[in-house]
């Protein structure tokens, strides 16, 4: 198993990490603008690892061939958001940085699946699609699976026990929305406040730590391990759709069961008109963003 990331710094380093403790892995590459920082990553790394007895090979640096023979490839490569911003203001600086490092993942990894994390993540999913040519089920992005845990904590810290299952949905940004009619938990919560609190926490985090580093983590290493341990487990993942829930030619946070051919199948909820509508409202904004961006 080899578990490649494009992206040295704390969310890509961090997930490294997070992959490396829970799971077996053989290889990990990682790969950055900034050499030294991606060799020193994988030096520390390495040190980790021989601390919990595993001795996996980890290699950093610049150069795009360490991604060789990936079985899934993390990229979370670009710049940052900083506080004030949204998501989607980094939409240009960073589809320039994710365009270039699509053409690199295919002359060095063309059969690697491919992870999404650079924000706004949404939009670089579809731009990584669109310029690696791959198959809709080989590039998807993590957003709602962060959102979601986001979401958990928030409604316990409501009042809600023994979580079985609570999604956010639809764009990773401002416009995402709570799935109400799949929520299953025991107790009652006030739901707007939940919602609020959940859409807007990120930006509290960024606000007082600089930026979201260990929810991303983790959520980067459930996904991973769902496709290289083929779980065909039900993530909220950013998927580009074909027609599902009436929408296409759009990255769009849906249910979906992930496994080793990547995105297996998107699931169809029969979700209330309300929520139908938040995809609608979700797939409006990034459709605008992509055609501002020549998509």
């Amino acid at each position: 198993m080899k578990i490649g990331f494009v992206g040295a710094g704390r969310i890509g380093a961090t997930s490294a990490f997070t992959c490396l403790q829970h799971m077996d892995v053989d290889e990990i590459a990682i790969v950055d603008i900034m050499e030294d920082l991606a060799v020193g990553e994988a030096m520390d790394l390495a040190h980790a690892a021989a601390g919990l007895d595993k001795y996996p090979n980890i290699k950093g640096g610049s150069d795009y061939s360490l991604l060789k023979r990936s079985d899934i490839i993390v990229v979370s490569a670009g710049l940052a958001r900083k506080p004030g911003m949204t998501r989607l203001d980094l939409a240009t600086k960073n589809a320039g940085i994710i365009k270039d490092i699509a053409g690199k993942i295919m002359e060095y990894a063309p059969e690697s699946k491919i992870l999404v994390v650079t924000n706004p993540m949404d939009v670089m999913n579809y731009i990584m699609w669109k310029e690696t040519g791959k198959p809709r089920n080989e590039v998807f992005g993590m957003g709602n699976m962060l959102d979601s845990s986001r979401l958990k904590e928030r409604l316990y810290a409501h009042g809600a026990r023994n979580i079985r299952k609570a999604y956010m949905l639809g764009e990773h940004g401002d416009s995402m929305f709570l799935a109400k009619s799949l929520a299953d938990f025991d107790n009652e919560v006030d739901w707007a406040k939940v919602e609020e609190e959940t859409r807007f926490v990120a930006a509290e985090v960024i606000k007082r730590k600089g930026a979201t580093i260990f929810g991303p983590a983790v959520s980067i290493f459930r996904m991973v391990r769902a496709v290289v341990e083929d779980t065909k487990e039900e993530i909220p993942t950013s998927v580009i759709l074909d027609g599902e829930y009436g929408i296409k030619d759009v990255a769009l946070g849906v249910p979906a069961i992930l496994g080793k051919n990547g995105v297996e199948k998107v699931v169809e909820y029969d979700f209330s008109e309300e929520e139908l509508e938040g995809f609608k409202r979700s797939a409006s904004i990034l459709k605008e963003r992509l055609k501002e961006l020549g998509y």
